[in-house]
């Protein structure tokens, strides 16, 4: 008994000095704006007066307080809009995905993204970006608002960089 007592402190023990040395998460909070414009078309359906598009292609370039996430993003994006009185006309889902790619040409983050056109025409996003290259390892969070029916208006950006680290 006493010998199953002491091998179950030392794994106590052992657990306990593992876990103190593990890698640690930090958040880096950031915010900034991001304003894109369509390079490409995309494939459009009309059911039922609805709209369904698949495949634009945007371009946008991002001003973020961390410049680990400034750079030009490139991205593919798709909706499912319904009919919606005027001025504003179509509402409803998009998703898509994309990269950030800084200036240095380097640095590549992998996003995925979802979001809503409200029936006011506001835009709110919704993405998980996964590091690549030098931040390989780094995942982050954010949020964006377009409160304007203008697509041309930026997104408000705001969110936070996860990265672990030893500890």
């Amino acid at each position: 008994m006493k010998k199953t007592f002491l091998l179950l402190l030392v794994f106590v023990l052992l657990v306990s000095l593992v876990g103190s040395v593990s890698a640690k998460s930090v958040k880096t909070p950031f915010t900034g704006r991001g304003a894109g414009f369509p390079i490409q078309d995309p494939d459009c359906t009309y059911p039922g007066g609805n709209e369904h598009c698949r495949g634009m292609v945007l371009l946008a370039v991002n001003d973020m307080s961390d410049d680990r996430l400034d750079g030009t993003e490139t991205s593919t994006l798709n909706w499912n809009f319904r009919s919606v009185p005027s001025p504003v006309d179509l509402s409803g889902p998009w998703w898509g995905k994309g990269q950030i790619v800084n200036d240095a040409g380097d640095v590549i983050w992998d996003i995925k993204f979802t979001g809503e056109r409200d029936e006011q025409g506001f835009g709110q996003l919704k993405v998980v970006a996964h590091g690549r290259g030098d931040y390989e390892g780094l995942k982050a969070f954010y949020t964006g608002l377009r409160a304007s029916p203008f697509p041309w208006v930026p997104f408000e950006f705001s969110g936070y960089i996860l990265e672990q680290v030893d500890g």
